[in-house]
């Protein structure tokens, strides 16, 4: 969905400017094309392998003892994500503690697809995540790493000249260009408009909706499991019976106007790990457009939102049609990903229900 033009981040909405599609196929036609390259910053846990080799004299003392999910509590709670140093300067510091120097002090984000994102859990140790939207990060300065390894000398004066909380250098031990990590050089402040949504443990979900409804600044925050990234076939079955979802039975084989017959979703919760991989290798293109169309519901529908307000408050100044040529189309697009997840949903189960159902104890 977020496009780079020279570190310019930009909303791709050419799915946006498409007719609706008319039937199943076009759905699906309409999705595969989308990349869901956003920002996410992953919380990590003390005990990842990042933290047990380099915390000591990086991270806040009342952090250091937190957990991940004591972490993610607390970074809403105090409205901020501290930021830690880092850089290839944090362990060449002549005399001071790398937390004294606040020149390569910033916050980490990875800016990655849906399917990538998985591998940021295994590392961080831990499946919390906030994923904020593109332009308040850009207006907060956002840039990639820049590996000294990939550039010629007068570059590298530049860098350190300018920004020496970007640096990096990657190793044969370990590449971490793997990570697509960007930087902002400071502490990150933020508010409930700033995010797209958070991420959270399947297990978790229920318990964070009531645990951001008590927290007034919070109460609206959109909710995503990570099940959504590491399992499809998970994310598919569990999502109809989260607790903001209104799927208390979900229709199938329905045939225009002739009706058919209503399951309960939690019918498969307890589905054997080989009828899962099964139906998952046999369904993979819907399972992955139903993961991205979450990920683009949670993210579109606010942020183009905010756009067509936009456009109402400066809807008759002349000499300015021309900028806003596109807006029927987005408008008329908006409730597309909506729709879209309700098919998705039916069709898969419809074929959870044909493949497994008979079986399922």
């Amino acid at each position: 969905m977020i496009t780079v033009d020279s570190y310019n981040l930009h909303f791709d909405t050419t799915h946006l400017l498409k007719p609706k599609p008319e039937n199943f196929e076009e759905v699906i036609a309409r999705i595969k094309p989308i990349k869901c390259d956003l920002f996410y910053n992953i919380i990590s846990d003390p005990t990842c392998g990042y933290e047990k080799k380099f915390s000591e004299g990086r991270i806040k003392e009342h952090y250091k003892n937190m957990g991940a999910e004591a972490r993610f509590k607390n970074i809403f709670e105090e409205k901020i994500i501290y930021s830690n140093p880092k850089s290839y300067f944090v362990n060449k510091l002549a005399t001071l503690l790398p937390s004294e120097c606040n020149e390569i002090k910033s916050v980490s984000f990875t800016f990655c697809g849906h399917k990538e994102l998985k591998r940021h859990f295994v590392a961080r140790g831990s499946e919390f995540g906030i994923c904020f939207f593109h332009d308040f990060l850009q207006d907060r300065g956002i840039r990639p790493v820049f590996y000294l390894n990939d550039s010629d000398t007068e570059m590298k004066k530049r860098m350190v000249f300018n920004s020496p909380h970007l640096l990096e250098v990657y190793k044969k031990g370990y590449d971490m260009r793997w990570e697509k990590e960007w930087r902002i050089g400071s502490d990150l402040h933020f508010t409930q408009n700033d995010i797209a949504f958070v991420i959270v443990p399947q297990e978790k979900h229920e318990y964070y909706v009531n645990w951001f409804s008590e927290i007034v600044e919070f109460e609206d925050i959109q909710i995503i499991t990570s099940n959504t990234y590491k399992s499809p076939i998970d994310h598919l079955i569990f999502y109809p019976q989260q607790t903001n979802n209104s799927w208390d039975q979900i229709e199938i084989f329905r045939d225009n106007d002739i009706r058919g017959f209503k399951i309960d979703p939690d019918l498969f919760n307890e589905l054997d790990y080989f009828k899962k991989m099964r139906f998952s290798d046999n369904q993979i293109e819907k399972l992955d457009c139903l993961a991205k169309n979450t990920i683009i519901l949670n993210y579109e529908y606010a942020y183009v939102n905010k756009f067509l307000e936009f456009a109402k408050k400066v809807a008759g100044l002349e000499n300015i049609n021309e900028l806003f040529a596109d807006y029927d189309s987005i408008a008329s697009n908006i409730q597309e990903a909506v729709d879209t997840q309700r098919d998705l949903i039916i069709s898969l189960f419809e074929e959870l229900f044909r493949r497994c159902a008979p079986n399922v104890d």
